[in-house]
Order: structure tokens, then C-alpha cells, then sequence
């Protein structure tokens, strides 16, 4: 990740990761996803995706299926954080 930071400088960026599919996740009642909505977007120095919103940190974005919103909670669980926003249905 150093050398995305290095080469954005102070600006504001995002970068997104795709997956085939989240892994299961047992404690909250969901199998295996698909590769629907199985993404990550990092806002590099922005609290939003449209990089309008300024900040002196970074935020994830977990994007899920709707139906599979639990994910969320559940993915940043698994590495010791939590969920700091609302649950924001995309445009499409």
C-alpha cells in the first residue's frame, strides 16, 4: 500500500479491490457470496466515495448485497474494528 500513498501524496484517492465472493460467515447466518457486490474501495484522506468529504485518515467502504448486509459488521469484526456508518444502498 506505501507506494499507492507515495504516488497520491496529500491528494484524496480511492483504490478497489474485487473478490470471486465473500467467505462465509457463520455467526451471522450467511454461506458463501458471490461475486456480486463482493468489493472493497478505500478513500485515501476522504470520508466519501465522491472524495468531497476531506479527512486526515482513510476509510473502507465494504460494499455487500443488500439482503447480506450483516457482512459488513461481520468482515470488519474479523480484524478487530466495527462499522462507523450507516448502511447505504448503491445507486444501481
Amino acid at each position: 500500500m506505501g507506494p499507492f500513498l507515495d504516488a497520491v501524496g496529500d491528494s484524496p484517492a480511492t483504490v478497489r479491490w474485487d473478490f470471486m465472493g465473500w467467505p462465509e460467515a457463520p455467526e451471522v447466518g450467511l454461506g458463501v457470496g458471490g461475486a456480486r457486490g463482493a468489493f472493497v474501495t478505500l478513500a485515501v484522506r476522504a470520508r466519501d466515495l465522491d472524495l468531497a468529504e476531506p479527512a486526515s485518515d482513510h476509510t473502507v467502504f465494504v460494499h455487500v448485497k443488500q439482503v447480506e448486509a450483516e457482512r459488513a459488521p461481520w468482515l470488519a469484526a474479523q480484524v478487530g474494528l466495527r462499522v462507523i456508518g450507516e448502511l447505504v444502498e448503491a445507486p444501481y
